[in-house]
Protein backbone atom coordinates (compact mmCIF):
# COMPACT_ATOMS: atom_id res chain seq x y z
CA UNK A 1 0.00 0.00 0.00
CA UNK A 2 3.06 2.42 0.64
CA UNK A 3 4.66 1.85 -2.50
CA UNK A 4 0.88 2.61 -4.21
CA UNK A 5 0.42 5.61 -2.77
CA UNK A 6 4.24 7.18 -3.38
CA UNK A 7 3.75 6.42 -7.38
CA UNK A 8 0.63 7.74 -7.55
CA UNK A 9 1.61 10.99 -5.55
CA UNK A 10 4.59 11.41 -8.32
CA UNK A 11 1.97 11.02 -11.12
CA UNK A 12 -0.03 13.66 -9.78
CA UNK A 13 2.70 16.24 -8.80
CA UNK A 14 4.13 15.73 -12.10
CA UNK A 15 0.64 15.84 -14.12
CA UNK A 16 0.26 19.19 -11.73
CA UNK A 17 3.88 20.75 -13.14
CA UNK A 18 2.91 20.08 -16.53
CA UNK A 19 0.57 22.93 -16.35
CA UNK A 20 1.39 26.30 -17.66
CA UNK A 21 0.19 28.54 -14.99
CA UNK A 22 -1.83 31.57 -16.59
CA UNK A 23 -4.85 33.40 -16.10
CA UNK A 24 -7.24 30.28 -16.11
CA UNK A 25 -5.35 27.04 -15.70
CA UNK A 26 -6.58 23.67 -16.64
CA UNK A 27 -6.51 21.18 -14.24
CA UNK A 28 -6.43 17.92 -15.10
CA UNK A 29 -9.14 15.37 -13.96
CA UNK A 30 -8.15 12.87 -11.12
CA UNK A 31 -9.84 9.29 -11.86
CA UNK A 32 -12.71 8.83 -8.49
CA UNK A 33 -10.68 6.02 -6.60
CA UNK A 34 -7.41 8.13 -5.92
CA UNK A 35 -9.77 10.85 -5.17
CA UNK A 36 -11.87 8.90 -2.48
CA UNK A 37 -8.01 7.51 -1.10
CA UNK A 38 -7.22 11.21 -0.61
CA UNK A 39 -9.97 11.65 1.15
CA UNK A 40 -9.22 8.55 3.40
CA UNK A 41 -5.61 10.22 4.17
CA UNK A 42 -7.23 13.23 5.27
CA UNK A 43 -10.02 12.12 7.45
CA UNK A 44 -7.53 9.41 9.09
CA UNK A 45 -5.19 12.18 9.32
CA UNK A 46 -7.59 14.44 11.29
CA UNK A 47 -8.65 11.45 13.36
CA UNK A 48 -5.14 10.43 14.29
CA UNK A 49 -3.70 13.87 14.71
CA UNK A 50 -6.17 16.59 16.20
CA UNK A 51 -6.65 16.28 19.55
CA UNK A 52 -9.78 18.57 19.60
CA UNK A 53 -11.70 16.97 16.68
CA UNK A 54 -14.80 15.74 18.61
CA UNK A 55 -14.66 18.97 20.78
CA UNK A 56 -17.90 20.66 19.24
CA UNK A 57 -19.34 17.86 16.41
CA UNK A 58 -19.64 14.35 18.27
CA UNK A 59 -17.96 11.45 15.81
CA UNK A 60 -21.19 10.31 14.28
CA UNK A 61 -21.74 13.29 12.68
CA UNK A 62 -18.33 14.22 11.23
CA UNK A 63 -18.50 10.30 10.38
CA UNK A 64 -22.00 11.24 8.46
CA UNK A 65 -20.14 14.02 6.99
CA UNK A 66 -17.12 12.05 5.87
CA UNK A 67 -19.46 9.01 4.34
CA UNK A 68 -21.32 11.79 2.94
CA UNK A 69 -18.22 13.30 1.57
CA UNK A 70 -16.94 10.27 -0.12
CA UNK A 71 -20.40 8.99 -1.76
CA UNK A 72 -20.13 12.41 -3.96
CA UNK A 73 -16.30 11.12 -5.41
CA UNK A 74 -18.02 8.96 -7.78
CA UNK A 75 -16.55 11.18 -11.19
CA UNK A 76 -13.31 12.46 -12.15
CA UNK A 77 -12.36 15.88 -10.56
CA UNK A 78 -9.58 18.31 -10.46
CA UNK A 79 -7.89 19.27 -7.42
CA UNK A 80 -10.25 22.65 -6.70
CA UNK A 81 -13.67 20.38 -7.76
CA UNK A 82 -12.18 18.05 -4.71
CA UNK A 83 -11.28 20.49 -2.44
CA UNK A 84 -14.38 22.18 -2.56
CA UNK A 85 -15.74 18.78 -1.76
CA UNK A 86 -13.38 18.31 1.17
CA UNK A 87 -13.06 21.75 2.70
CA UNK A 88 -17.25 21.83 4.35
CA UNK A 89 -16.26 18.42 5.91
CA UNK A 90 -13.29 19.80 7.79
CA UNK A 91 -15.25 23.10 8.27
CA UNK A 92 -16.98 20.55 10.41
CA UNK A 93 -14.68 19.85 12.88
CA UNK A 94 -15.35 23.68 14.00
CA UNK A 95 -11.91 24.72 14.54
CA UNK A 96 -10.31 27.91 13.10
CA UNK A 97 -6.95 26.72 13.03
CA UNK A 98 -7.96 23.43 11.17
CA UNK A 99 -8.11 24.39 7.15
CA UNK A 100 -7.94 22.46 3.42
CA UNK A 101 -6.26 24.60 0.97
CA UNK A 102 -5.22 24.64 -2.57
CA UNK A 103 -2.06 22.80 -4.28
CA UNK A 104 0.69 24.87 -3.79
CA UNK A 105 1.28 25.51 -7.31
CA UNK A 106 -2.32 27.02 -7.54
CA UNK A 107 -1.89 29.11 -4.64
CA UNK A 108 1.35 30.52 -6.13
CA UNK A 109 -0.44 31.02 -9.15
CA UNK A 110 -3.29 32.73 -7.15
CA UNK A 111 -0.97 34.91 -5.19
CA UNK A 112 0.75 35.74 -9.14
CA UNK A 113 -1.16 35.48 -12.08
CA UNK A 114 -4.92 34.71 -12.08
CA UNK A 115 -7.16 37.37 -12.53
CA UNK A 116 -9.25 38.04 -9.40
CA UNK A 117 -12.31 39.98 -8.07
CA UNK A 118 -11.35 43.37 -8.19
CA UNK A 119 -13.55 44.72 -4.86
CA UNK A 120 -12.93 44.99 -1.36
CA UNK A 121 -16.30 43.78 0.57
CA UNK A 122 -18.18 43.79 3.75
CA UNK A 123 -20.94 41.64 4.84
CA UNK A 124 -23.96 43.28 6.83
CA UNK A 125 -27.01 41.53 7.83
CA UNK A 126 -26.16 39.12 5.73
CA UNK A 127 -25.73 41.26 2.57
CA UNK A 128 -22.49 41.71 0.60
CA UNK A 129 -21.27 45.54 -0.24
CA UNK A 130 -18.68 47.26 -1.93
CA UNK A 131 -16.32 48.94 0.18
CA UNK A 132 -13.13 48.79 -2.23
CA UNK A 133 -12.64 49.49 -5.80
CA UNK A 134 -9.30 47.96 -7.06
CA UNK A 135 -10.01 48.64 -10.70
CA UNK A 136 -7.56 51.34 -12.75
CA UNK A 137 -10.77 53.32 -13.14
CA UNK A 138 -12.66 54.10 -10.49
CA UNK A 139 -16.15 53.71 -11.02
CA UNK A 140 -17.75 55.24 -7.57
CA UNK A 141 -19.10 52.05 -6.89
CA UNK A 142 -18.22 51.88 -3.29
CA UNK A 143 -21.84 50.92 -0.94
CA UNK A 144 -23.27 49.04 -3.64
CA UNK A 145 -25.07 45.80 -2.86
CA UNK A 146 -23.88 43.00 -4.86
CA UNK A 147 -26.45 40.62 -6.19
CA UNK A 148 -24.99 38.43 -8.57
CA UNK A 149 -21.91 38.13 -9.71
CA UNK A 150 -21.27 35.65 -13.48
CA UNK A 151 -25.43 34.93 -12.91
CA UNK A 152 -24.63 33.38 -9.40
CA UNK A 153 -26.94 34.57 -6.75
CA UNK A 154 -24.81 36.59 -4.22
CA UNK A 155 -26.91 34.18 -1.61
CA UNK A 156 -25.53 31.08 -3.02
CA UNK A 157 -22.15 32.34 -3.01
CA UNK A 158 -22.25 33.30 0.37
CA UNK A 159 -23.76 29.97 1.50
CA UNK A 160 -20.92 27.84 -0.79
CA UNK A 161 -18.35 29.89 1.23
CA UNK A 162 -19.82 29.66 4.91
CA UNK A 163 -19.94 26.19 4.49
CA UNK A 164 -16.17 25.68 3.90
CA UNK A 165 -14.68 28.07 6.14
CA UNK A 166 -13.26 27.19 9.24
CA UNK A 167 -13.89 28.72 12.95
CA UNK A 168 -14.10 27.85 16.09
CA UNK A 169 -17.23 26.81 17.89
CA UNK A 170 -20.12 28.04 16.85
CA UNK A 171 -19.38 31.55 17.03
CA UNK A 172 -21.60 33.63 14.55
CA UNK A 173 -19.09 36.03 13.76
CA UNK A 174 -15.86 34.36 12.95
CA UNK A 175 -17.05 33.19 9.69
CA UNK A 176 -18.67 35.89 7.70
CA UNK A 177 -15.62 37.85 8.84
CA UNK A 178 -13.24 35.23 7.28
CA UNK A 179 -15.27 35.44 4.18
CA UNK A 180 -15.49 39.03 3.58
CA UNK A 181 -11.76 38.92 3.86
CA UNK A 182 -10.79 36.12 1.46
CA UNK A 183 -13.95 36.99 -0.96
CA UNK A 184 -11.06 37.48 -3.50
CA UNK A 185 -9.54 34.39 -3.21
CA UNK A 186 -12.65 32.36 -2.33
CA UNK A 187 -14.39 33.21 -5.20
CA UNK A 188 -11.95 31.40 -7.40
CA UNK A 189 -11.37 28.24 -5.01
CA UNK A 190 -14.30 27.92 -3.12
CA UNK A 191 -17.52 29.16 -5.55
CA UNK A 192 -15.52 28.37 -8.97
CA UNK A 193 -16.28 31.78 -10.16
CA UNK A 194 -13.59 33.03 -12.95
CA UNK A 195 -12.27 36.24 -14.56
CA UNK A 196 -14.78 38.30 -16.74
CA UNK A 197 -17.08 39.56 -14.06
CA UNK A 198 -20.19 40.37 -14.79
CA UNK A 199 -21.59 41.75 -11.26
CA UNK A 200 -25.29 43.04 -10.91
CA UNK A 201 -25.22 45.89 -8.42
CA UNK A 202 -28.26 47.07 -6.28
CA UNK A 203 -28.05 50.75 -5.64
CA UNK A 204 -29.76 51.67 -2.63
CA UNK A 205 -30.75 55.28 -3.53
CA UNK A 206 -32.77 54.92 -6.60
CA UNK A 207 -33.43 51.41 -6.14
CA UNK A 208 -32.12 50.50 -9.43
CA UNK A 209 -29.90 47.90 -10.75
CA UNK A 210 -26.71 48.01 -12.27
CA UNK A 211 -25.11 45.35 -14.26
CA UNK A 212 -21.32 46.31 -15.08
CA UNK A 213 -18.48 43.61 -16.39
CA UNK A 214 -14.70 43.60 -15.00
CA UNK A 215 -11.82 41.63 -15.97
CA UNK A 216 -10.37 41.64 -12.67
CA UNK A 217 -6.18 41.36 -12.20
CA UNK A 218 -3.99 39.65 -10.54
CA UNK A 219 -3.56 39.86 -6.49
CA UNK A 220 0.16 41.66 -7.24
CA UNK A 221 -1.60 44.32 -9.34
CA UNK A 222 -4.93 44.48 -7.23
CA UNK A 223 -2.41 45.50 -4.56
CA UNK A 224 -0.71 48.29 -6.35
CA UNK A 225 -3.96 49.60 -7.31
CA UNK A 226 -4.93 49.28 -2.94
CA UNK A 227 -1.36 51.13 -1.31
CA UNK A 228 -2.19 54.24 -3.93
CA UNK A 229 -5.75 54.43 -3.16
CA UNK A 230 -6.24 53.52 -0.14
CA UNK A 231 -3.10 53.95 1.76
CA UNK A 232 -5.63 53.97 5.26
CA UNK A 233 -5.64 50.17 4.48
CA UNK A 234 -2.02 49.34 5.27
CA UNK A 235 -1.00 46.79 7.64
CA UNK A 236 0.09 49.01 10.85
CA UNK A 237 3.94 48.56 11.47
CA UNK A 238 3.54 48.10 14.91
CA UNK A 239 1.62 45.39 16.63
CA UNK A 240 0.10 47.33 19.34
CA UNK A 241 0.02 51.28 19.85
CA UNK A 242 -1.37 53.32 23.05
CA UNK A 243 -2.45 56.59 23.55
CA UNK A 244 -4.40 58.81 25.81
CA UNK A 245 -7.62 61.41 25.65
CA UNK A 246 -9.53 63.22 28.43
CA UNK A 247 -6.26 64.36 30.25
CA UNK A 248 -5.04 61.68 30.60
CA UNK A 249 -8.16 60.07 32.59
CA UNK A 250 -8.37 57.66 29.67
CA UNK A 251 -6.08 55.24 27.79
CA UNK A 252 -6.42 53.64 24.78
CA UNK A 253 -4.14 50.19 24.07
CA UNK A 254 -4.61 48.71 20.43
CA UNK A 255 -3.52 45.49 19.80
CA UNK A 256 -3.27 44.44 15.97
CA UNK A 257 -1.31 40.68 17.52
CA UNK A 258 0.11 39.07 20.26
CA UNK A 259 3.53 39.45 18.14
CA UNK A 260 6.15 41.40 16.45
CA UNK A 261 7.46 44.93 18.31
CA UNK A 262 5.82 48.02 18.94
CA UNK A 263 8.26 51.31 19.07
CA UNK A 264 11.24 49.72 18.87
CA UNK A 265 10.67 46.81 21.76
CA UNK A 266 9.45 43.51 21.87
CA UNK A 267 5.75 43.34 22.79
CA UNK A 268 6.42 41.82 25.90
CA UNK A 269 8.43 44.55 26.99
CA UNK A 270 6.29 47.50 25.49
CA UNK A 271 3.74 45.70 27.92
CA UNK A 272 5.95 47.05 30.83
CA UNK A 273 6.35 50.33 29.21
CA UNK A 274 2.55 50.80 28.76
CA UNK A 275 1.41 49.86 32.01
CA UNK A 276 4.60 52.04 33.66
CA UNK A 277 2.96 55.30 31.31
CA UNK A 278 -0.96 54.56 32.58
CA UNK A 279 0.08 54.21 35.64
CA UNK A 280 2.37 57.17 35.87
CA UNK A 281 -0.58 59.19 33.81
CA UNK A 282 -3.04 58.20 36.76
CA UNK A 283 -5.45 56.67 34.06
CA UNK A 284 -8.84 55.61 35.81
CA UNK A 285 -10.14 53.44 32.70
CA UNK A 286 -8.81 51.52 30.05
CA UNK A 287 -10.05 50.64 26.43
CA UNK A 288 -8.60 47.96 25.14
CA UNK A 289 -8.85 47.17 21.15
CA UNK A 290 -8.83 43.99 20.49
CA UNK A 291 -10.60 44.39 16.87
CA UNK A 292 -9.08 42.13 14.44
CA UNK A 293 -6.40 40.60 16.33
CA UNK A 294 -5.73 37.36 14.88
CA UNK A 295 -3.81 36.05 17.93
CA UNK A 296 -0.48 35.24 18.18
CA UNK A 297 1.98 34.22 21.30
CA UNK A 298 0.32 32.27 23.52
CA UNK A 299 2.89 34.05 27.01
CA UNK A 300 1.84 37.66 25.74
CA UNK A 301 -1.93 37.01 26.31
CA UNK A 302 -1.46 36.03 29.81
CA UNK A 303 1.03 38.46 30.34
CA UNK A 304 -1.46 41.01 28.96
CA UNK A 305 -3.65 39.89 31.79
CA UNK A 306 -1.40 40.04 35.08
CA UNK A 307 -1.65 43.75 34.66
CA UNK A 308 -5.34 43.22 34.86
CA UNK A 309 -5.62 40.48 37.61
CA UNK A 310 -4.56 42.03 41.29
CA UNK A 311 -3.93 38.57 42.60
CA UNK A 312 -2.55 34.65 41.68
CA UNK A 313 -4.33 33.19 39.20
CA UNK A 314 -4.50 30.38 36.66
CA UNK A 315 -4.63 30.69 32.81
CA UNK A 316 -4.69 27.19 31.25
CA UNK A 317 -6.32 24.30 32.99
CA UNK A 318 -4.47 21.64 30.49
CA UNK A 319 -3.11 21.26 27.19
CA UNK A 320 -3.21 18.05 25.16
CA UNK A 321 -1.93 15.94 22.29
CA UNK A 322 -3.05 12.71 20.94
CA UNK A 323 -0.01 11.41 20.29
CA UNK A 324 4.09 12.40 19.83
CA UNK A 325 4.32 11.72 15.95
CA UNK A 326 1.70 10.25 13.30
CA UNK A 327 2.01 7.70 10.23
CA UNK A 328 0.50 10.88 8.32
CA UNK A 329 3.85 12.72 9.17
CA UNK A 330 5.06 10.75 5.95
CA UNK A 331 3.05 13.10 3.59
CA UNK A 332 4.44 16.40 5.77
CA UNK A 333 7.45 17.89 4.57
CA UNK A 334 9.57 18.99 7.95
CA UNK A 335 6.72 17.30 10.10
CA UNK A 336 8.70 16.44 13.75
CA UNK A 337 7.53 14.72 16.36
CA UNK A 338 6.70 16.45 19.88
CA UNK A 339 9.76 16.53 22.22
CA UNK A 340 8.79 13.54 24.72
CA UNK A 341 10.31 15.37 27.32
CA UNK A 342 7.45 18.03 27.00
CA UNK A 343 4.64 15.75 27.93
CA UNK A 344 4.02 12.62 30.17
CA UNK A 345 1.29 10.11 28.93
CA UNK A 346 -1.72 9.47 31.67
CA UNK A 347 -4.55 7.46 32.66
CA UNK A 348 -6.59 8.34 29.30
CA UNK A 349 -3.83 7.40 26.73
CA UNK A 350 -3.29 11.52 25.58
CA UNK A 351 -0.18 13.24 26.35
CA UNK A 352 -0.36 16.11 28.17
CA UNK A 353 1.83 19.29 28.28
CA UNK A 354 4.08 19.49 31.82
CA UNK A 355 6.18 22.70 30.62
CA UNK A 356 4.05 25.56 28.99
CA UNK A 357 4.46 28.41 30.94
CA UNK A 358 0.79 29.44 30.88
CA UNK A 359 0.11 26.33 33.05
CA UNK A 360 0.13 26.22 36.46
CA UNK A 361 -0.57 29.47 38.75
CA UNK A 362 0.35 32.96 37.82
CA UNK A 363 1.90 36.04 39.42
CA UNK A 364 -0.14 39.39 38.68
CA UNK A 365 2.62 42.37 37.06
CA UNK A 366 2.90 45.32 37.97
CA UNK A 367 2.27 48.17 38.28
CA UNK A 368 -1.22 46.81 38.66
CA UNK A 369 -4.28 48.19 36.79
CA UNK A 370 -7.29 48.20 38.77
CA UNK A 371 -9.55 50.70 37.27
CA UNK A 372 -12.01 50.50 34.65
CA UNK A 373 -11.60 47.78 31.53
CA UNK A 374 -13.53 48.33 28.50
CA UNK A 375 -12.56 45.80 25.65
CA UNK A 376 -13.26 46.55 21.95
CA UNK A 377 -13.90 42.25 19.81
CA UNK A 378 -15.48 41.14 16.53
CA UNK A 379 -15.17 37.97 14.74
CA UNK A 380 -11.24 39.28 14.02
CA UNK A 381 -10.33 38.47 17.31
CA UNK A 382 -9.38 34.70 17.98
CA UNK A 383 -6.66 32.70 18.99
CA UNK A 384 -4.21 34.23 21.87
CA UNK A 385 -6.61 36.99 21.93
CA UNK A 386 -9.85 35.00 22.62
CA UNK A 387 -7.46 33.24 25.42
CA UNK A 388 -7.08 36.46 26.58
CA UNK A 389 -10.86 37.58 26.48
CA UNK A 390 -12.01 34.28 28.24
CA UNK A 391 -9.91 34.64 31.00
CA UNK A 392 -10.96 38.42 31.24
CA UNK A 393 -14.66 38.06 31.36
CA UNK A 394 -14.64 34.96 33.43
CA UNK A 395 -13.16 36.76 36.23
CA UNK A 396 -15.65 39.66 35.37
CA UNK A 397 -13.09 42.06 35.14
CA UNK A 398 -14.21 43.98 32.15
CA UNK A 399 -17.02 45.55 29.60
CA UNK A 400 -17.23 44.10 26.08
CA UNK A 401 -18.40 46.08 23.36
CA UNK A 402 -18.70 45.12 19.76
CA UNK A 403 -19.77 41.62 18.65
CA UNK A 404 -19.19 38.36 19.84
CA UNK A 405 -15.39 37.36 19.35
CA UNK A 406 -14.19 34.14 16.77
CA UNK A 407 -12.41 31.96 19.21
CA UNK A 408 -13.82 29.18 21.47
CA UNK A 409 -14.13 30.89 25.00
CA UNK A 410 -13.46 27.33 26.47
CA UNK A 411 -10.36 26.98 23.90
CA UNK A 412 -9.14 25.87 20.83
CA UNK A 413 -6.32 23.67 18.92
CA UNK A 414 -3.72 25.15 17.81
CA UNK A 415 -0.26 24.82 18.42
CA UNK A 416 2.02 22.74 16.75
CA UNK A 417 0.91 22.01 12.82
CA UNK A 418 1.25 19.96 10.57
CA UNK A 419 0.53 20.48 6.72
CA UNK A 420 -0.29 16.88 5.18
CA UNK A 421 -0.50 17.22 1.86
CA UNK A 422 -2.71 14.45 -0.22
CA UNK A 423 -0.39 12.49 -2.61
CA UNK A 424 -2.63 12.23 -5.22
CA UNK A 425 -4.82 16.23 -5.69
CA UNK A 426 -1.63 17.95 -3.45
CA UNK A 427 -4.70 19.54 -2.00
CA UNK A 428 -3.09 20.60 1.71
CA UNK A 429 -4.76 19.98 4.78
CA UNK A 430 -3.55 21.67 8.22
CA UNK A 431 -3.78 19.82 10.87
CA UNK A 432 -3.10 21.63 14.61
CA UNK A 433 -1.98 19.01 17.20
CA UNK A 434 -2.47 20.46 20.74
CA UNK A 435 -5.65 21.26 22.18
CA UNK A 436 -5.45 23.74 25.14
CA UNK A 437 -8.65 23.68 28.14
CA UNK A 438 -8.56 27.35 29.66
CA UNK A 439 -9.06 27.79 33.36
CA UNK A 440 -12.46 29.23 32.50
CA UNK A 441 -16.34 28.30 33.33
CA UNK A 442 -18.61 30.67 33.32
CA UNK A 443 -19.16 30.85 28.96
CA UNK A 444 -21.97 29.42 27.04
CA UNK A 445 -20.79 25.79 25.05
CA UNK A 446 -19.81 26.04 21.78
CA UNK A 447 -19.63 29.95 21.50
CA UNK A 448 -17.33 32.46 21.91
CA UNK A 449 -17.22 35.87 24.22
CA UNK A 450 -20.43 37.80 23.67
CA UNK A 451 -20.49 41.57 24.54
CA UNK A 452 -22.08 42.98 27.50
CA UNK A 453 -22.95 46.05 24.66
CA UNK A 454 -23.60 44.97 21.06
CA UNK A 455 -22.76 47.30 18.32
CA UNK A 456 -22.79 46.33 14.56
CA UNK A 457 -21.74 48.76 12.39
CA UNK A 458 -23.75 49.81 9.32
CA UNK A 459 -22.12 50.10 5.65
CA UNK A 460 -22.32 53.42 5.98
CA UNK A 461 -20.74 53.62 9.28
CA UNK A 462 -18.04 51.86 7.48
CA UNK A 463 -17.71 53.76 4.33
CA UNK A 464 -17.52 56.70 6.46
CA UNK A 465 -15.40 55.40 9.26
CA UNK A 466 -17.51 56.39 11.68
CA UNK A 467 -16.25 54.40 14.33
CA UNK A 468 -19.81 53.63 16.76
CA UNK A 469 -17.84 51.03 18.54
CA UNK A 470 -15.29 52.87 20.15
CA UNK A 471 -17.52 55.96 20.42
CA UNK A 472 -19.59 53.30 22.39
CA UNK A 473 -16.46 52.12 24.81
CA UNK A 474 -15.40 56.09 25.38
CA UNK A 475 -19.35 56.74 26.28
CA UNK A 476 -19.08 53.71 28.82
CA UNK A 477 -15.87 55.09 30.45
CA UNK A 478 -17.04 58.97 30.52
CA UNK A 479 -19.91 57.72 32.67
Amino acid sequence: MFLERVWISVLATCALAAITWGQTPTLPKIEPKLLQADLQIARKALEEGHSGIYRYTPKPELDRAFDSANKKLTQPMDALEFLRVLAPVAAEIKCGHTSVRPPKQISESMDQTIALFPFGIAIADGKVYVTREYEPNEQKLAGLEIRKINGVEIASILATMLAATPGDADSQTVRPWRVADDFNLDLYDLAGIKSPFTVEFLDSKTGKNRMLQFSGAPYPDLQKIAEKRYPQDAEPKDSAGLKFMDENKVAILTIHAFIGTAEGKELSDYFDEAFRRIHEHKSASLIIDLRNSGGGRDFLGKKLLSFLIGQPFFYYDDLVYNGLEFDFFRYADGAKPIPADMVEKRADGKFHDIKHPNLGIQQPSQPNFSGQVVVLMNGGSFSTTCEFLSNLHDRKRAIFVGEEAGGGYFGNTSGPTVRVTLPNTQVRVIIPLRTYYLAVKDGIPNRSILPDYEVKQSINDILSDNDTVMFRAIELVRK
